[in-house]
């Protein structure tokens, strides 16, 4: 891997679209799978993987979310998208009481259900 400060401008590069990567488009390979998937539980971050593997930061993460290397398939508890229920939520301002509890909206939404 790059020094911090050569890392540095490569993301910005990379995040700029000025650096060209590599396999930037390219399908997957079997080796890259298991040198994203190596390099991501060491705890490795997405732009430093990003850098290692020539490929774009969401197209790294893409392909964590596609390996399922965060377990979201095996644990639910950690989807990311949890779905929120509107019902308990007053109906002008969305917030939830516990934040804001001085609101006059939630008792009159709890009157009507």
């Amino acid at each position: 891997m790059p020094e911090k400060s050569e890392l540095t401008k490569t993301i910005i590069g990379i995040r700029q679209c000025t650096t060209r990567l590599a396999h930037e488009g390219a399908y997957w390979e079997e080796d890259e799978k298991e040198k994203l998937k190596h390099l991501f539980y060491s705890g490795v971050g997405i732009s430093e993987i990003a850098v290692e593997l020539q490929r774009t930061e969401p197209a790294v993460f893409q392909q964590i979310e596609k390996m399922d290397l965060y377990q979201r398939k095996e644990y639910p508890q950690r989807q990311r998208h949890a779905p929120r229920h509107y019902r308990h939520f007053c109906r002008t301002c969305r917030l939830d009481p516990e934040i804001c509890p001085g609101c006059e909206h939630y008792v009159a939404a709890e009157e009507d259900a």
